[in-house]
């Protein structure tokens, strides 16, 4: 007996696929939720406590995306100084001035603006190179600390702004010493006698003084210009009568 078998219906094939493919796609729309866009205020808080963390590569990126949304002045002001401070902590001084001086110029009234303008200072004395170097930092250094003696003279911070001022100028000191000295041991007298005349003028405050006379003395005994050299060993006897440089003198002169 030969058995027939039920014709197939190839019409109803694709609606039941159809169908089955709307219920399983609508299942898992439905079990799903729509991603939402962060605020700023919500990438701020993330970044602060990444930062917190010392997650200072992640946090940058969140204080950069809190950045990019609306935010009104306050919170803005918070991002600046936020993410000026990730790049300080980051050991990138020169990206941390970059954000403290854009802090300063988008907020110049803020609470925090002395504080932005000593870290703009405090990153500059950061990047101080040796003695024998360009001290290009070191006079951006002075440059800031001035601005906060100046700009903010009820300032907390007025107390660590001089402390930094003083270790920025000894290096400028250091510096043109260093030059007058290498000068005098090649013979090039006049080139050294202008630097100790710069240290003498800008830095006799900090204790350098007292061996600018001395070297300017020399200075111009080898010019044969002994009228200057006695009058800056003049007034080295005069001003420093304890002087340990002034035994030197006697002992060149005997």
């Amino acid at each position: 007996m030969i058995r027939r078998c039920a014709p197939s219906v190839p019409g109803l094939l694709v609606p039941v696929a159809a169908l089955l493919a709307t219920v399983v796609l609508g299942g898992c729309a439905g079990t799903g939720t729509a991603a939402r866009e962060k605020t700023s205020q919500e990438w701020y808080d993330e970044g602060v406590n990444l930062a917190g963390k010392k997650k200072y590569d992640l946090a940058l990126e969140a204080f950069r995306e809190a950045s990019r949304g609306y935010r009104g002045a306050d919170l803005d002001a918070d991002i600046q100084v936020a993410l000026a401070d990730a790049y300080f902590n980051k050991e990138e001084y020169p990206a941390a001035v970059e954000a403290y001086t854009e802090f300063l110029r988008l907020h110049p009234h803020n609470a925090r603006a002395d504080y932005a303008q000593f870290r703009v200072g405090l990153s500059w004395q950061k990047q101080l190179r040796s003695v024998d170097r360009s001290q290009e930092a070191a006079y951006k250094a002075v440059a800031a600390y001035e601005a906060l003696l100046r700009g903010y003279p009820r300032s907390t911070l007025l107390d660590q702004g001089r402390e930094g001022l003083v270790t920025a100028r000894r290096r400028i000191a250091e510096h043109e010493l260093a030059v007058a000295d290498f000068y005098r041991r090649t013979g090039k007298y006049q080139a050294a006698a202008g630097r100790y005349e710069v240290v003498l003028r800008d830095f006799a405050d900090l204790g350098y003084a007292e061996r600018a006379l001395f070297e300017l003395g020399g200075c111009y005994r080898q010019l044969r210009d002994e009228e200057k050299a006695e009058r800056y060993y003049e007034q080295l006897r005069r001003e420093y009568p304890q002087s340990r440089y002034l035994k030197d003198l006697e002992k060149s002169k005997g």
